[in-house]
């Protein structure tokens, strides 16, 4: 008597079913009205990883490798553009450690190679201690308007300007006037594509002479006690221009009172370079903030 009839379980069964549909139903019917944000979502999650990508490649390649060739800043062939240091000792790159000269040398036109046609840049490069951009920073326009900006940060190391060599310090205790030495590296291409400066810090020295491979660069007559700076173009024929790097020496002889010092730095800076560019602000190495931001057109 309590037992169900067998006709009426399939009709049991039927509205379990109707039932349990019922969740199902209202969440594909949700799925569906939502389902162009779902693919807007989903194709700006992948716009974002791949933008996120190239960032990163296109960083690491810069600060780490000194491109392909690694002289492509001289040689006008960038296969593939790279700012760090090289070292031709031990034949590889300084990662971290960016050259000024391949920094001046890099433009726009790098950028687009290394990123590719479909992303838009901007390259800044600041010193970590005052925030201060350095020269010919930054590269490309900040797109304020572009959607999903990648930004990638590092420290590095580098200056405006290329320090070739320096004699920091120099001290006349007693007696005659003291010579100091120090030398630099320069062939053909170098001398071609850059000017050489001498920069004088002076501390109280009331006469210096100071040569390039026995040439006269600043007279003795130049640097008197109330001259606390002063900057000297080297005259291109005093370099050495060969196919090869040679040496180049650079001597220092200064007269003065006992305890007065003076700072003589040799910069290296691409021809048509304001001297007001030539300072210690621009040629000291110091770390810096390299910032890469990069987006998609």
């Amino acid at each position: 008597m309590g037992l169900i009839k067998d006709d009426s379980r399939g009709q049991i069964f039927s509205l379990d079913i109707l039932v349990a549909l019922i969740p199902l139903v209202i969440i594909l019917g949700m799925v569906g009205s939502d389902m162009d944000n779902i693919l807007y979502l989903t194709q700006n999650t992948v716009f974002q990883s791949s933008t996120e990508r190239v960032a990163a490649d296109a960083a690491s390649t810069l600060i780490e490798t000194s491109g392909t060739p690694p002289d492509w800043e001289q040689s006008g062939d960038s296969g593939v553009v790279g700012l760090a240091k090289y070292d031709p000792g031990l034949n590889m790159s300084v990662e971290n450690y960016l050259s000024p000269h391949k920094l001046n040398a890099l433009n726009e036109t790098h950028m687009e190679e290394l990123l590719g046609p479909n992303y838009g840049f901007y390259l800044k490069i600041s010193r970590a201690d005052d925030k201060s951009i350095l020269v010919r920073s930054p590269i490309g326009t900040y797109n304020d308007s572009a959607k999903n900006i990648v930004k990638v940060e590092r420290l590095v190391t580098t200056s405006g300007l290329q320090l070739e060599t320096s004699l920091e310090g120099l001290i006349r205790a007693t007696g005659k006037p003291k010579t100091y030495e120090t030398n630099f590296l320069t062939d053909k291409n170098y001398v071609e594509s850059y000017d050489y400066y001498v920069l004088v810090i002076n501390r109280g020295y009331n006469s210096v002479i100071i040569n390039v491979n026995g040439n006269p660069v600043v007279p003795h007559d130049i640097i008197k006690q109330d001259v606390t700076e002063h900057i000297e173009l080297i005259n291109d024929t005093y370099l050495k221009n060969e196919t090869n790097f040679l040496d180049n020496i650079v001597s220092v002889t200064a007269e003065s009172n006992p305890g007065n010092s003076m700072d003589v730095y040799v910069v290296s800076a691409p021809k048509g370079t304001s001297e007001d560019e030539i300072d210690l602000n621009n040629i000291k190495v110091r770390n810096c903030i390299f910032e890469l931001y990069v987006w998609v057109k």
